[in-house]
Parts: structure tokens; C-alpha cells; sequence
């Protein structure tokens, strides 16, 4: 078979991870991980440990020098991270300071220290980046630290899917009348509007008009920000002045597992009784979701648009996404 006759894989998801390791991701919340507490978590498919030694948040590979024990299965002491196996002490820069089977005066190799990774609190959320050169910084999402919004709700979800479908899933506008009726939409009014789209450089702005339905009493607009790879800050601006944000964070743990974390804050408050509904809203329609993401195939997000069939109205939105994503593929 000569080569031009060797037809070439598709370009899909699975080509951006050694891109998505420059990323900041989204690896637990903030108060799981504290001074006593070592917390671990699969980051594209490499095992990961966060914690605070001595206060300072820091996050290392899950894996001792020594004999490749998890460090998760370890303690904090102090400023010490201590693995369980031989009692081997390491700081939070990852430094081995103790070795107990050696004297006391007897010097430590130099090679024996953890992987380490940047680590950062913000918006009551840990990140990761497991590049000492991140490609952007953690997401801009000013409302979620703006005193005059509270938050409503928030949740973690396991879905066995990618991280890209999963993300794609959240802003699809075509699906909300089906997945969705009577809830974020209508099958009485299927029709997409079409989005004004700007790339703004590692993000994408497009808002979407949403005309009055049986589910909407009032037309009101949808206004998202896509960070690349997997973050979407979306604002729906509501009558009277009210602003609700959804921040919505899509972390690849591997290629067909990705943690979804949800928080939604507002400039109003809810009224007597509403926090449960927005709880229970919420939750159902994640799960309705979920449904379907999971059995979406190919499993992984298709980046070459040919493989699958696209509008060009209804669908621009996903293409804007697929080309973006695109370009972390075929960078060198």
C-alpha cells in the first residue's frame, strides 16, 4: 500500500492533551483540602495528591521516589508530607528532608523529591496546572467574586464521558426543547436563534436570544464566555435588573471520565423555598444530560468537522468550539 493511500486517523480530542497539561483545571473544592488532609484526584490520567503542609497549598504527584507508593496513603505532619511506606518526609516544595533508615548526618539524595505542580485557590475551588508555563491564567469569572452576588447552589457530578463532549453539551442550544421541554425549553418552538460570535483570545463570547415560550414568560438573552479547554461563564440576564452566572468546569480525569463542577450565583435573592427548587432544577437537568452525553459516540469530541454533519445556524456555536479546540492539536 503505498502512502498516499493510508488513509489518516481524525483529528479528535485525544490529540490535545499534551496542550491541556498547560491548562488550569479544576481538581476539588476548597475546604476538602486542608492542613490534615491529603487529597487525591486523576488529572488527564496521571494521579495527583493536593494539600497544605505547613498552610502553603501545593500539589505533587501521586507517587513516592522511593518505592512508588501513593502519597495519598500518607499523613500530614506540620509542614511535612509523610509517605506511609518508609516514613519519608518531604516539604512543600517537594524537597525530601528525612529520610528515617538513614543517620541523621548521612545526606540526602538530591533526586529524592515529588513531581510538584502549580496549585492555586480561587472561587472557592482548587486548580491545577500541571505546566510551570500555563498557555493562560485561571478564568476570569468576575461575578463569582463580586460581594454583591451570593451563591445559590453548587455540585460535582462523574460523568463517563470526554471533557470536550461534556462542555459542548452545556452550551448546544439546539437540544434544550428536547432533552429539556418544559423545562429550558419548548417542543412547541424548536428553532435556534442564531449567536453572535467573537474569539477574544483564549475564549470565546457569543449570546444567545431567547424568545418567550411556555417555559419563559419574558424573551431574555444568554450571554457565554468559553474559556478554553473547559470552562463556560455564562450570565442570563433576567427582568427587573436580575443577573444569575453559571460557571460550569469540565475536568478531564481520562479520556472517558470528567468531573463537572456547577456553581451558580445571583444579584437577588431567592425566594422562600426557591434554594431547594434551584437545587433540584439543577440536579435534574444534569442528569438528563448525562444520559445522553454518556453515549454519545465517538466517545471522544470529533475535531476534524467532516466526521460529523453540522447546520450551519443551529450548529455555529459547536463548530466555533471544535476549531478552537482544533488548534491545541496541531500546535507543535
Amino acid at each position: 500500500m503505498t502512502k498516499s493511500a493510508v488513509k489518516e486517523a481524525p483529528l479528535r480530542e485525544g490529540a490535545l492533551w499534551p496542550a491541556l497539561r498547560e491548562y488550569w483545571h479544576a481538581v476539588a473544592w476548597s475546604e476538602e483540602v486542608t492542613e490534615d488532609k491529603i487529597f487525591s484526584f486523576t488529572l488527564l490520567d496521571e494521579d495527583i495528591v493536593v494539600c497544605r503542609p505547613g498552610g502553603k497549598l501545593t500539589a505533587f504527584s501521586d507517587l513516592c521516589i522511593h518505592r512508588g507508593t501513593p502519597i495519598s496513603l500518607g499523613t500530614i505532619e506540620g509542614d511535612k508530607v509523610v509517605c506511609c511506606y518508609h516514613g519519608w518526609e518531604y516539604n512543600a516544595e517537594g524537597k525530601c528532608t528525612r529520610i528515617p533508615s538513614l543517620p541523621s548526618e548521612h545526606p540526602i539524595p538530591k533526586k529524592a523529591r515529588l513531581e510538584t505542580y502549580q496549585a492555586r485557590d480561587r472561587y472557592g475551588l482548587v486548580w491545577v496546572c500541571m505546566s510551570d508555563t500555563p498557555r493562560a491564567p485561571i478564568p476570569e469569572c468576575p461575578l463569582f467574586e463580586d460581594p454583591d452576588y451570593q451563591g445559590v447552589f453548587r455540585n460535582r457530578w462523574i460523568w463517563k464521558a470526554s471533557a470536550a463532549r461534556s462542555t459542548e453539551n452545556f452550551f448546544d442550544q439546539g437540544h434544550f426543547a428536547f432533552v429539556h421541554d418544559g423545562i429550558l425549553g419548548s417542543r412547541d418552538k424548536p428553532e435556534v436563534s442564531d449567536a453572535t460570535i467573537e474569539r477574544d483570545g483564549e475564549a470565546l463570547n457569543f449570546w444567545v436570544d431567547v424568545p418567550a415560550d411556555k417555559t419563559h414568560a419574558v424573551p431574555y438573552v444568554r450571554n457565554y464566555r468559553v474559556f478554553r479547554p473547559f470552562t463556560i461563564y455564562q450570565k442570563k440576564e433576567v427582568p427587573h435588573g436580575g443577573i444569575e452566572s453559571y460557571m460550569n468546569i469540565c475536568t478531564p480525569n481520562s479520556a472517558d471520565r470528567t468531573t463537572r463542577f456547577m456553581m451558580i450565583v445571583r444579584n437577588f435573592n431567592p425566594e422562600e423555598g426557591e434554594a431547594k427548587s434551584i437545587e433540584n432544577f439543577s440536579n435534574l437537568v444534569t442528569e438528563q444530560d448525562q444520559v445522553i452525553v454518556e453515549r454519545q459516540r465517538p466517545e471522544e469530541l470529533p475535531l476534524d468537522l467532516s466526521e460529523e454533519l453540522h447546520l450551519k445556524g443551529p450548529d455555529g456555536i459547536a463548530i466555533a468550539y471544535r476549531r478552537f479546540l482544533k488548534e491545541l492539536g496541531v500546535e507543535s
